[in-house]
């Protein structure tokens, strides 16, 4: 396509600004098209067509270029591009001007407009006349400049005046002492988010588009209910799905996955959403659960710190996908883009404290999906005491939302009934509750595993079995018990493996105590876990020693009994361990303050250990004692409280100007809020990179993904002074090399078999 040198260029690699503009409408048109609702909701909301807005934020956005002090070095850059293309004898075309950047440098092109000294999207405030303030943020944002950080730049252009009102517009909200501020400033955020998020992303596919680069392919959700019938919690979505919030109980096999699809399904049918986002409690659950909802219906995308090796790795790695495409594919489930997304309930709350701009799109595309809760942790005030702030939010934007959990007591309603929802009841699946689950045959007190010989001998005799262990600690306790014994069929699995070590743990617990396994006669083995095994792997067996921990977390350990046969009862261990001479309930509690030693357990732990008794439970029985345990209005701590409401005053404070604070992609928490109550982790690596030079930022980050843990930042200091951590400085980069230093897992401390076996605290419990 020819480009010609006296047209007004968007950009040096020749692209014409009406070239360009007409690009990004395209994308954007494009964009509204694959999600209706989307359309149809903004009017609803805001009383405003969102296809005439983002029409005109599109035409408008570059409208500064036109300036003679941007477009002369742009048309000189261009020329220099021009001049590099002819001795390299090819066509001045823009699809060769990422190998020109490539060849030159980075640094080396488009010198002339980076002294320019204006910045188009600033300058096109000047030329943009009245007070639109949604698309007037919407054009000063498309390359994230709004934010606080940026104060210089709004100076150096000249555009003060008109980010003040910007400014005042934020304060006033932010300021106000309406009682329902934060209802109010959820709906003007998604007012402007809309323009503003995506604005950036049609103009950043445009733009790849003009470069040759791979855009990926924006899919509508498309399910069909696979099954001739559907059984009862299935039914139970059919006759339900309208309401606001559903709350569905059902026990573990139930169906409860089909059921979450069919109900997305009658949502994005009936025009109440365009996507379909499920949070999960952990990112190990999430693996597992993409893995079962990709075998329904395509357009899957799963996103968490380690997802990008759980999906696309291994197919980068063989071939299959080039590495720029996967990354592609991988962003768009970060942005909430694909069809369904499975993602952890943190990346749904990180997104609320708007510390990075792409928070913006994320909680747009979230107020237009349908969005499944499955299985939160009740007995973690910290983390529900966020979920409520989530749910108020989802409220004001009006998103329906499924809420199922095989245990889900009914003291939750009234948490839901004070923010809003006409929600008076929780569905139940009742069909099968009759039928004995399992069998408490004892409960003993251990302090060490010795103390459980007689089970354990009786577990090895059978050949096959499961053990749940609160801590990591404890699981190699067991592990060393049975080897000490030379029985070697165990399979530990933790947190403490690489990503590519999970995989492998989760294929060997599959192979030895799965479906399979199981019909061909060929079940085999002993599984030690920990809690990422809750929920994330589906095997069975007959027999299970679990350490005491609350009862809807038993009641998914129990959940692996028995699994795959409902004619046998399978026989549950429950073992209450002690440490110095008290019951240790540690993860499920808080540590005793600073110089003590000890942990104090959460009240929904002492209840379940009060009335946890020895015999057979059925589902109704479990009910009843779920809700006997979780009985009474949730007090949330002042520690979960204050947290709770820092998310709230971030949402509040960013909703329209950035803060100087910047998130990055993956993190779960910022200065003063934090998504889950657990110490701070760090990545640590299982061993030293054959070279400490990496060639780029991705190639560090491949090796990163593939090769790294995460564990507490406590832990590591304590490692370090006992050298079993060693720290390693890396550099990378090609033009402007890039110091890092990380911290490398001494050889012998890290294997394929138990993962990373320190062993200095007795308070080691992370999952």
């Amino acid at each position: 396509m020819h480009r010609e040198c006296n047209k007004i260029l968007a950009k040096p690699s020749g692209i014409t600004y009406e070239e360009h503009y007409h690009n990004v409408m395209s994308e954007g048109e494009a964009l509204l098209h694959v999600t209706p609702s989307s359309v149809d909701k903004y009017e609803r909301i805001v009383g405003k067509e969102l296809y005439k807005r983002l029409e005109f934020v599109c035409r408008y956005h570059d409208e500064g270029k036109k300036a003679n002090e941007w477009q002369i070095p742009c048309q000189k850059d261009y020329n220099c591009f021009k001049g590099w293309c002819e001795i390299n004898h090819l066509p001045c075309l823009p699809i060769h001007y990422t190998q020109y950047e490539s060849t030159v440098g980075h640094n080396n092109t488009g010198l002339n407009i980076r002294k320019c000294g204006i910045r188009h999207e600033m300058h096109s405030l000047h030329i943009i006349t009245g007070d639109n303030y949604p698309i007037i943020s919407a054009i000063v944002a498309h390359h994230g400049k709004l934010r606080y950080s940026f104060e210089g730049v709004w100076k150096q252009n000249q555009v003060y005046e008109i980010i003040g009102q910007l400014r005042r517009l934020s304060n006033d909200a932010y300021e106000s002492d309406d009682s329902n501020k934060f209802a109010k400033i959820l709906k003007l955020q998604y007012e402007y988010s809309a323009l503003r998020g995506l604005l950036q992303f049609a103009d950043h596919r445009a733009s790849a588009r003009e470069e040759g680069d791979y855009v990926p392919e924006l899919k509508t959700f498309s399910y069909k209910f696979p099954h001739p019938t559907k059984r009862p919690v299935q039914q139970l979505i059919a006759d339900n799905w309208n309401k606001d919030l559903l709350l569905l109980r059902a026990p573990t096999g139930a169906g409860k996955t089909d059921a979450s699809l069919l109900w997305a399904q009658l949502q994005i049918e009936h025009h109440r959403a365009d996507r379909l986002v499920i949070a999960m409690p952990t990112r190990f659950t999430s693996n597992a659960l993409s893995i079962s909802v990709a075998e329904s219906l395509s357009g899957t995308g799963i996103y968490h710190s380690s997802a990008w090796f759980t999906k696309f790795h291994q197919d980068v790695k063989d071939g299959i996908i080039k590495r720029t495409y996967a990354k592609k594919e991988h962003e768009l489930a970060r942005l909430l883009e694909t069809p369904v997304t499975v993602c952890t309930i943190d990346h749904l709350l990180m997104a609320l404290t708007l510390t990075r701009e792409d928070h913006h799109l994320i909680t747009f595309n979230l107020a237009n999906s349908c969005l499944v809760i499955d299985e939160a942790d009740f007995y973690d005030e910290f983390t529900q005491a966020n979920i409520l702030v989530l749910l108020k939010a989802l409220k004001e934007w009006k998103v329906p939302v499924l809420l199922m959990s095989a245990s889900l007591p009914e003291v939750v309603l009234k948490d839901y009934q004070r923010i809003g929802y006409n929600v008076n009841k929780i569905l139940t699946d009742t069909s099968d509750e009759e039928r004995c689950r399992f069998e408490i045959k004892d409960i003993k007190d251990y302090s060490c595993v010795d103390d459980l010989g007689e089970l354990l001998e009786k577990m090895m005799k059978a050949g096959k079995g499961i053990i749940y262990a609160n801590t990591i600690d404890k699981a190699f306790e067991y592990a060393s018990w049975f080897q000490e014994r030379h029985f070697d069929d165990i399979i530990v699995y933790h947190s403490r493996f690489t990503e590519p070590d999970k995989q492998g743990k989760e294929a060997i617990l599959i192979e030895a105590l799965g479906k399979d396994a199981w019909k061909n006669g060929k079940a085999h083995g002993i599984a030690i876990l920990t809690q990422i095994g809750e929920m994330s792997i589906n095997i069975s067996a007959d027999m299970m020693i679990s350490d005491l921990c609350p009862i809807d977390r038993l009641t998914q350990r129990a959940g692996r009994l028995c699994r795959f046969d409902n004619g046998r009862v399978g026989e549950l261990y429950v073992v209450r361990p002690y440490q110095n001479g008290s019951l240790y309930p540690a993860p499920y509690g808080t540590p005793t303050a600073k110089g003590e030693t000890g942990w104090t357990a959460c009240e929904a732990f002492e209840l379940t250990d009060k009335l946890l008794e020895k015999k057979s439970y059925n589902s109704k029985e479990l009910l009843g004692l779920l809700n006997r345990i979780y009985n009474e209005d949730v007090s949330f701590s002042i520690k979960a409280r204050e947290n709770a409401k820092h998310l709230e005053e971030y949402f509040m404070l960013n909703w329209l100007i950035g803060s100087k604070e910047m998130t990055k992609e993956d993190d779960t928490s910022n200065q003063f809020w934090k998504s889950r109550d657990i110490p701070a982790q760090e990545t640590v690596f299982v061993s030293k990179p054959q070279s400490t030079y990496f060639k780029n930022w991705h190639d560090f980050q491949e090796y990163k993904v593939s090769m790294s843990i995460e564990i507490p930042l406590y832990l590591i200091q304590k490692a370090l002074k006992q050298h079993i951590i060693d720290v390693v400085n890396v550099s990378i980069g090609t033009e402007e090399e890039q110091k890092e230093t990380i911290y490398v897992i001494r050889k012998g401390f890290y294997t394929t078999f138990l993962g990373f076996t320190l062993n200095v605290s007795n308070d080691s419990v992370f999952l």
